[in-house]
């Protein structure tokens, strides 16, 4: 109730609005916008899928899926390389390889 109060001291207008139904939660999102979908790069077994910014009701089945076909067959026909975990990871520069 303190956002319902917050909102009509900022918009007086809306102290008669009949409020039927709010959502609050936390919205994952990544910095480039993609889920995070596929095996965790520390723990075998492990599969992540989060992130979704906002797509997760339109992407949820398909990711379902690809996360039983890794769990249960240990691959995908669906190419999901481009939404490792790893495309976080600082690039090394030519100074820090071997």
């Amino acid at each position: 109730m303190k956002a319902a109060a917050e909102a009509i001291a900022m918009v007086p207008q809306l102290g008669n609005v009949l409020l039927v139904r709010t959502w609050t939660g936390i919205e994952g999102r990544m910095p480039d916008g993609l889920p995070v979908v596929g095996e965790s790069p520390n723990v075998s077994g492990l599969f992540h899928a989060f992130g979704f910014s906002g797509h997760g009701f339109q992407l949820g089945p398909a990711v379902g899926a690809v996360l039983c076909e890794l769990s249960i067959d240990g691959h995908s026909p669906t190419s999901i390389a481009g939404l490792s975990m790893m495309r976080f990871r600082p690039a090394l520069t030519p100074a820090d390889q071997p």
